[in-house]
């Protein structure tokens, strides 16, 4: 049983050691500034995310994000997690930054996060929307203890917010809103010609915020 133990800790440490090793992937500059155009409107052109169209490192500084915001017994995952948001919004032709403002806005980094209403992880996903959307976008689900891990997370709640944006046509403070309450209630509040705004200026604020704070890094 004790050998059993110490073998399990070494593929642990080793699992841990080839994260903390991988290269990130690239952020695709093209992407990036196409979806900060749609979120931002008008003001893009006075924006951070203007002001860094096609500066160096970008990886590397979401890479320090992430490490300054998730909790200290998550931290030797900080690779595997800048890698996962770099990767997924690729993938959904998004920009790495909103995906961060969603992590941030919603659980503040915080895997064990759990919302009122069973949401967990990173991204707060409920165990329904989780099978749903894995289902939809064919990824593998292992129940709702998947959600628990960081990169599973970020892969179904990225995919989720793919599937939003483009039920509204892109229309970045409509498919934001219904990322937190649902696109039913969205459709309802627009009926009574109300545009949800709480919630989209919450992510905003922190989509914003990543940008400054990145456009005067020093790499």
């Amino acid at each position: 049983m004790k050998s059993i133990t110490l073998i399990a800790l070494f593929a642990t440490l080793i699992s841990a050691a080839h994260g903390a090793d991988r290269k990130l992937a690239s952020v695709k500059e093209s992407d990036r500034v196409e979806h900060a155009r749609e979120l931002l409107g008008s003001r893009y052109r006075t924006s951070d995310a203007r002001r860094l169209e096609n500066r160096q490192h970008l990886a590397e500084n979401i890479l320090k994000a992430v490490e300054k915001h998730l909790p200290k017994k998550y931290r030797h995952r900080s690779n595997d997690v800048a890698h996962a948001i770099i990767v997924e919004a690729t993938k959904h032709e998004m920009d790495p930054f909103f995906v961060m403002a969603v992590i941030a806005g919603e659980s503040s980094f915080n895997p064990d996060a759990r919302g009122p209403v069973g949401e967990i992880g990173l991204m707060q996903l409920r165990p329904t929307t989780g099978q749903w959307i894995a289902k939809l976008s064919k990824q593998k689900w292992g129940g709702k203890n998947s959600l628990k891990d960081p990169v599973t997370n970020i892969r179904l709640g990225t995919a989720y917010l793919a599937w939003l944006r483009a039920k509204f046509d892109g229309q970045g403070q409509l498919y934001v809103a219904a990322y937190n309450m649902g696109p039913k209630n969205v459709h309802k509040a627009l009926g009574k010609n109300i545009w949800p705004k709480d919630y989209p200026r919450h992510v905003m604020k922190r989509y914003l915020a990543f940008y400054k704070t990145i456009a005067v890094a020093k790499i």
